[in-house]
């Protein structure tokens, strides 16, 4: 399992607004994911909860990037708001300049840039078309958990890369007060063929700005809190309706205030006499910590958290050290049962040893709020109950060793001590310790 090809992943929360702290869409983004299935990034994404973007080397040389997008159920033809971070943190690396660069993806060809200290990405002039059948607009009231008569103007199905149902309120208080019926928004989206629901309201004290939610149809999340490819549908239908001029002008949409993650997304319309023009979707971004994330996708979610079934502590802290308990690999709240008797059980050894790392690390991670604050794990010692014609021990605690460096890969290996034993509690292939270097 942690021995297979594993690419550098990093968390970026895009289109981040007035407090960087708080607001903001979580995007995995994975560099030089080449070494990669699609069943692989499909796998990575579910683990991680968030629409991902992997980077790839392009497949014609008029691209100088390619990017692939999963949401946790399935893989999407263009996520905008994963572009940005992608772009954002390429830049930050010192391995894209800023200027005009063109990205393959499966909707096509999307040219990002950077202009005054913002990550900018195009999409096309959007196709707008009215929602006229009384039984759907009905039944779009009625998932909203609203009246009908609660919708104002026409509801418009508008897409540059996917369609989007725009449905305007009359104020921030009815948007933010929605009660949505999650359970129908899948087969409902499927009968406006949209790809989820956008109700909006605009500001009444800024203009240019609206405030929207997005409730995606089957993205295995009930809500997003930024969603560049709606806001662009979005600003396009703005002016549809006349609620934005006709002149270049940027829009801005605040979305996941409810969620309570303010977003900020700014779509730059060009001109209305500019008719072939598209529109450039841009943010800020913010760098978040990525030993949690990383984690998370590297060690399956069926291996739990460790916690003493005895009369012992799971880590002795002395000074900045965390001296962990030992920890037999369990998976689903079953142990991982040994002997290991051949070479043959060897993978079945790692994926004991990779369990039990990764319940520590998630006991680590509880007390201490996140893996960022460990500097480094300074020893590992696996016990491997094993027959004695067993010779892999090296091998199955190299698994082990291997997740620590890539949840850590900054940080120096840990020494290691491995060992072949007879019996283990409860019967368990692998028993680990570790200690632990905390900062302050």
């Amino acid at each position: 399992m942690a021995t297979i090809p594993f690419p550098s992943v990093h968390d970026i929360r895009v289109f981040v607004g007035a407090d960087p702290k708080a607001g903001g869409n979580p995007a995995p983004v994975w560099l030089d994911a080449d070494v990669l299935s699609a069943a692989q990034m499909q796998e990575y994404t579910r683990r991680s909860g968030h629409e991902s973007v992997f980077v790839l080397k392009p497949e014609t040389p008029a691209h100088a990037l390619r990017m692939r997008y999963f949401v946790p159920n399935h893989e999407m033809e263009m996520c905008g708001h994963a572009t940005v971070g992608a772009l954002w943190l390429l830049h930050r690396r010192g391995e894209w300049d800023g200027s005009p660069v063109a990205i393959q993806t499966r909707s096509g060809t999307v040219t990002g840039r950077r202009v005054d200290g913002t990550v900018q990405i195009s999409q096309p002039r959007a196709v707008v078309e009215e929602v006229t059948q009384q039984a759907l607009l009905d039944e779009i009231a009625q998932c909203l958990g609203i009246d009908a008569a609660r919708i104002v103007g026409p509801v418009l199905n508008a897409a540059t890369s996917r369609v989007k149902t725009l449905v305007r309120l009359a104020d921030m208080e009815q948007l933010h007060g929605l009660r949505v019926d999650f359970a129908r928004v899948e087969s409902l989206c499927e009968r406006l063929g949209s790809t989820g629901l956008y109700p909006y309201a605009m500001s009444a004290h800024e203009a240019g700005t609206v405030s929207a939610r997005q409730f995606p149809k089957s993205s295995g999340y009930p809500e997003d809190a930024a969603t560049g490819i709606a806001a662009a549908a979005l600003a396009w239908g703005l002016r549809r309706l006349g609620l934005v001029g006709n002149g270049a002008l940027t829009v801005t949409v605040r979305q996941g205030e409810a969620m309570g993650s303010p977003s900020a997304i700014h779509v730059g319309l060009p001109s209305e006499a500019a008719a072939r023009e598209g529109c450039r979707v841009g943010g800020e971004c913010v760098g978040e910590p990525s030993e949690d994330l990383r984690l998370d996708v590297l060690c399956p979610p069926e291996a739990a958290r460790a916690s003493p079934s005895g009369s012992y502590a799971t880590f002795s802290k002395v000074g900045n050290l965390w001296h962990s308990s030992g920890v037999v690999g369990r998976e689903n709240g079953e142990v991982i049962a040994g002997p290991l008797r051949s070479a043959d059980d060897m993978a079945h050894g790692q994926r004991a040893a990779v369990a039990a790392v990764g319940a520590l690390l998630r006991a680590a991670r509880e007390e201490l709020g996140s893996l960022a604050r460990v500097a480094r794990i300074v020893a590992l010692t696996g016990y491997l109950q094993t027959g004695s014609d067993f010779a892999e021990h090296a091998k199955v605690m190299d698994a082990a060793s291997e997740l620590l460096r890539q949840v850590f890969p900054e940080a120096p290996l840990p020494a290691r001590t491995t060992v072949g034993v007879a019996s283990l509690p409860r019967g368990g292939a692998s028993e680990v310790s570790m200690t632990l270097e905390v900062r302050g």
